[in-house]
């Protein structure tokens, strides 16, 4: 590994009373993948703004190739060959692909017309350098988000970027996509340019980075190998063991909730990569938490969508019981009805109004209850959302502020607190930790638990195997669509991954 390209030595920023960063080191070296975690308010995010020009430090220097440099705003941080990425890509989705990567750099013909041809030309020959087959004039809307993600990195490096900050990558991508962006970052690496990965995911850290630093409350905690135990990454993010994230399971379930038999959904109409549940057998009971684990496409999206009505139209086959009673879930009024409440794994999207405040959004799942007489009681509304923060510690405590302006992990205590205000019997849950810290997990773990304990049954999918295992009473395994193992919580990860892939342990 070459000599340092970046070195951040006693960083210090301030903002008001609050010390956000207190003398914090940071190094990157050219080609290489350093990995920098820390939950929300940790001050990564606040050390990589000083990096990109957003703010100044207050105390502390900035070196590229062992000189001294300072950046007022981004456009300096910029020329110097320092790129980010954000979480919310910096892209157009109504326009081209070519567009967006020359959005502000047009190429113009004579007489002022833009050159249309040779910016496709161009962005072709920069896609096509990352061994990537994307139609420079395709609309951005129409790609996947694994196929914005390589835009986006194809655009922030056309300004002859040298150091690439990556912020939260993989947050909304694919099992395949991640891979794909991994073998991107790896090539990118191989030529020269450092990346700084910011990420929550611990157990995409061994597969990808070349050092990993941690932070915690504005210092840095830690400096590791990528290979490093998980358990002592956590012990560096959150100041406590790893064993300490999970509560403690339950002793012993109640009567069955939800009961399927040999059930399957019969689709209205075929469609490609909606893997449908076929042939499901499994019961999950009061106070229990059941987990679904498969591999990407197994199916487990599709059965929490099936059974809540949402997704694709059609119909249950078999026996679909809440409670020993024969059940018809076709829609989400029908499931709700049945005491069913899910948690989508796409908060920002369909989980939440970002735009409306934390208070509105909370009480959206019980607005007829808070409204007697066909107008919203304020009193009411209240007390639902004074419950509401008590139970889930949702920060900062003012529910007149944009749900959007939350840190992830709050965000998604208010999803779910917004679904247990309607005192469901059953919980559905996708996801339900995605892009959320680990102080934040283990905050949501220790909920769920309570809520179990009450008598709720909760059924969760998840693609963090570490996840399901410390959580969950109960894991059933997903392939093709249809249950092919169950085993008790506390299993040994290669044992679920044998039977989710259709091998021996």
């Amino acid at each position: 590994m070459s000599a340092p390209l970046l070195v951040m030595t006693g960083a210090v920023k301030r903002f008001g009373g609050v010390q956000a960063l207190r003398g914090v080191d940071f190094d990157l070296k050219a080609g290489e993948i350093h990995a920098l975690l820390g939950e929300n308010g940790a001050g990564k995010s606040t050390l990589m703004n000083l990096l990109s020009g957003v703010y100044m430090p207050d105390e502390g220097t900035i070196e590229i190739d062992g000189k001294p440099v300072r950046f007022n705003n981004p456009r300096e941080a910029q020329a110097a060959g320092i790129a980010t990425i954000f979480q919310e890509l910096d892209l157009v989705p109504s326009l081209d692909v070519a567009a967006n990567l020359f959005l502000g750099r047009e190429l113009m013909r004579p007489g002022g017309f833009l050159d249309v041809p040779a910016m496709r030309r161009e962005a072709k020959k920069r896609l096509e350098a990352i061994e990537i087959a994307i139609d420079p004039g395709a609309m951005v809307a129409d790609l996947s988000i694994g196929q914005r993600q390589v835009v986006a990195i194809v655009k922030a490096l056309s300004y002859a970027s040298r150091v690439l900050i990556m912020d939260e990558p993989t947050a909304a991508l694919t099992v395949g996509e991640v891979e794909r962006l991994f073998d991107i970052m790896r090539k990118l690496a191989a030529t020269g340019v450092g990346i700084v990965y910011i990420s929550h995911r611990l157990e995409e850290v061994p597969g990808i980075a070349d050092r990993v630093t941690v932070m915690r409350d504005g210092r840095v905690a830690g400096i590791t190998e990528p290979h490093a135990p998980q358990a002592e990454l956590v012990r560096l993010l959150v100041g406590r063991p790893l064993d300490e994230l999970y509560p403690q399971r339950s002793k012993a379930a109640g009567k069955p909730l939800l009961s399927l038999r040999d059930a399957s959904f019969r689709l209205a109409r075929d469609s490609a990569g909606w893997q449908a549940p076929i042939g499901v057998s499994l019961d999950v009971h009061e106070g229990e938490i059941v987990g679904l684990a498969g591999i990407m496409g197994a199916g487990r999206t599709e059965l929490l969508s099936a059974l809540y009505g949402t997704g694709l139209s059609g119909r249950w086959e078999g026996e679909v019981a809440i409670s020993g009673r024969p059940v018809k879930l076709d829609s989400i009024s029908a499931a709700r009805h049945a005491g069913i409440a899910f948690v989508t794994d796409d908060r920002r999207g369909s989980g939440l109004m970002l735009r409306m405040a934390v208070g509105l959004n909370l009480v959206m799942s019980v607005i007829r209850r808070i409204s007697p007489a066909g107008l919203m009681s304020p009193s009411r509304q209240a007390e639902a959302v004074k419950q509401s923060f008590g139970q889930f510690d949702i920060r900062p405590k003012n529910p007149d502020i944009a749900v959007g302006a939350l840190s992830g992990g709050n965000q998604q205590k208010v999803v779910l607190a917004k679904e247990i205000l309607g005192n469901p019997r059953l919980l559905l849950l996708d996801e339900p930790t995605r892009g959320v810290d680990v102080g934040a997990k283990g905050e949501i773990y220790a909920r769920l638990r309570a809520l179990a304990a009450q008598g709720l049954g909760i059924l969760v999918a998840s693609s963090e195997m570490p996840e399901l295992i410390g959580l969950c009473d109960r894991i059933v395994v997903l392939r093709q669509g249809r249950n092919v193992a169950e085993f008790m919580g506390g299993v040994d990860e290669h044992t679920v991954l044998a039977a989710a892939n259709g091998r021996e342990a």
